[in-house]
């Protein structure tokens, strides 16, 4: 079965966290190291370059003074796609440069297939996230929010060229290139805590997953290498935003504890499913309670969940085809005994077939 991680790892050494990766997860990513340092913290590892943005003291705001003096050299380079402009660099995340390095490593260890997982923080969460000195978020910015997303945009195929770079094609195989937009801001849709309506998520997420697949085949995409998009939200949310999302790939979704809220969406999972959508089933618990339960009982779980969706009309065999599992959500946060129980499942489940 195919098994990945969200992403963030507990570890401040890069190179033991992507080691713990490459021994237990089926289709690695690179580690996100939020105890490393205050810079790989999800949204701030991808502010470098945004116009007027500052981090001071463990602090990030926007400043829209150095906005104006920044966004001419912004656009140039967006407009000129000059990636290396929107690079990440090591200070913000140690784990994709340690990643690139043992990409060699995990690519003799692949089959045929070379399956590897990116990550950035989506456009939702990221322009919801900064604010400005007078306590506002971007996101409200009708300018801001499209400058957010060309940003995000060109961070992700910035990580895409130089994992491609870092690949030797002459080998005879396929390689699938997996990325997620993390949103956990979509769980906030409909509460007190924000005020985005349905429509600004649906333009927003299109938009930016949109120009990421135009601008991969564009510039990377050939008979060897495909790239799908998946939008992970670890809590509760209308899951028919995202099913509406025409280049949206995969759904990534808490299933452990929020499957029963999923599954009122069913009408909308099946016609996701039938355009060739993949469910990314979070059924492995990133907490305490991963001692009470085991690779059997959760696999157990999740045909108990792939059957009440069958019984509400999602055809079996896309529903067992098109998944992928994975944590509830990032293990930054986790005790060492909890990450290597998490681990340890990941792999046994991971030789398993349903």
């Amino acid at each position: 079965m195919k098994v990945t991680l969200i992403g963030s790892m507990p570890h401040s050494n890069a190179e033991v966290a992507l080691k713990k990766i490459i021994e237990n997860i089926k289709i690695p990513c690179w580690p996100q190291l939020p105890k490393r340092c205050f810079k790989e913290n999800m949204y701030i590892q991808y502010s470098e370059n945004f116009p007027g943005i500052e981090i001071n003291n463990d602090k990030i705001f926007f400043n829209e003074d150095k906005f104006y003096q920044e966004i001419e050299s912004f656009f140039e380079n967006y407009e000129n796609k000059n990636y290396d402009y929107f690079k990440i660099s090591k200070d913000f995340a140690e784990g994709f440069y340690k990643f690139l390095e043992f990409l060699p490593i995990i690519k003799n260890k692949s089959q045929e297939v070379l399956s590897l997982k990116l990550q950035t923080t989506g456009p939702l969460t990221f322009a919801l996230s900064i604010k400005d000195y007078y306590d506002k978020q971007i996101f409200y910015d009708l300018q801001l929010r499209d400058i957010t997303t060309k940003h995000l945009v060109m961070k992700s195929l910035w990580q895409i060229k130089q994992t491609i770079k870092s690949i030797n094609f002459t080998v005879d195989k396929k390689v699938e290139l997996i990325l997620f937009y993390d949103e956990p801001y979509l769980s906030a849709y409909g509460s007190a805590f924000t005020s985005v309506g349905k429509e600004e998520i649906l333009n927003c997420l299109t938009s930016t997953l949109k120009e990421t697949k135009t601008l991969f085949f564009e510039f990377f995409g050939n008979d060897n290498t495909n790239l799908k998009i998946g939008i992970h939200c670890c809590g509760n949310t209308d899951w028919s935003i995202l099913t509406e999302i025409d280049c949206l790939d995969i759904i990534s979704f808490d299933s452990y504890d929020f499957f029963e809220s999923f599954v009122l969406y069913a009408r909308d999972i099946k016609n996701f499913l039938e355009k060739n959508g993949i469910i990314a089933w979070g059924i492995i618990p990133n907490n305490e309670k991963i001692f009470l339960v085991s690779a059997e009982s959760l696999i157990e779980k999740l045909e108990k969940y792939i059957y009440e969706l069958i019984l509400k009309g999602v055809e079996k065999k896309l529903l067992y085809k098109n998944l992928i599992l994975t944590p509830q959500c990032g293990l930054g946060n986790v005790k060492e005994n909890v990450l290597e129980k998490i681990l340890e499942i990941c792999k046994e489940i991971s030789k398993k077939e349903i």
